[in-house]
């Protein structure tokens, strides 16, 4: 279901503790034909599932995608119903090192804006980061939303102007964008971020923007250079041809002409 459907709805509670010291992958969905007729959307449960549409697959799950050192992403969610929303699995690179770079002149996301004219430029079109199929594969036009979050206010006001789902915050529309804050991910999942900070999308104020340090929490800037983790939406007839979503054997996609 949608997220305005979804957060006016009683939630469910439930615990996962990781008492290993290993990496490990879990699939959490509900089970229920009572819910709606999407609550089988994502409940694909094979483990090898060559052929079906990527839209079915579960957040977290790995993706063979990009070009030499920056080719490997992940699933972040299905916000648009219909396609997938990916990120790259750790900040880009450039010669083995981070890429950094400035956000830009303002606090505002947009395709003109410093890191916005790169994401939507050289990183789609110079074949250093994705391959011309790749870039196929990617939504044209996909909404990202502008909502802030300050000091200790909750992470839904970065898409919402408050916690009742009321009142869409600016947005802008781009091909390749940022995480927002509170989205899958926003902490990475490996210790120190590769030792990366790197940028998200939403701001902190009207002169800072989130970011997400090294050290898994969220502070804010404008000024200084720090690496990025693209996200954008891929169409909805991307299909799976092989792999099985880990980080070791991560789905292999391409564009469906179905």
């Amino acid at each position: 279901m949608s997220d305005e459907d979804g957060l006016a709805q009683t939630g469910y509670k439930f615990s996962v503790e990781n008492i290993g010291k290993g990496y490990g992958s879990y699939s959490i969905y509900l089970d229920d034909d009572t819910i709606s007729s999407n609550a089988t959307r994502l409940d694909g449960d094979n483990d090898s599932p060559t052929g079906v549409l990527l839209s079915t697959r579960y957040s977290g799950e790995y993706i063979r995608f990009g070009t030499g050192e920056n080719n490997l992403y992940r699933i972040v969610s299905h916000e648009n119903m219909t396609g997938t929303k990916i990120t790259s699995a750790i900040p880009l690179k450039e010669n083995s090192s981070n890429k950094i770079i400035t956000f830009g002149n303002n606090v505002t996301y947009s395709k003109n804006n410093t890191i916005g004219i790169f994401l939507n430029g050289d990183y789609l079109t110079s074949s250093t980061y994705l391959t011309s199929n790749q870039t196929n594969m990617i939504e044209d036009n996909t909404t990202w939303y502008l909502g802030t979050v300050g000091l200790a206010e909750n992470y839904k006001l970065a898409k919402y102007q408050d916690t009742t789902s009321n009142n869409l915050t600016v947005t802008t529309i781009a091909k390749v964008g940022l995480l927002r804050l509170g989205e899958m991910m926003s902490g990475q999942s490996d210790r120190y971020n590769n030792n990366a900070i790197y940028w998200l999308l939403t701001r902190y104020s009207n002169s800072t923007v989130r970011d997400i340090d090294n050290d898994g929490n969220s502070s804010s800037d404008l000024i200084n250079s720090y690496s990025i983790k693209p996200a954008m939406n891929l169409k909805p007839n991307v299909v799976i041809t092989g792999g099985d979503g880990t980080i070791n054997s991560p789905y292999t996609i391409e564009l469906s002409s179905s």
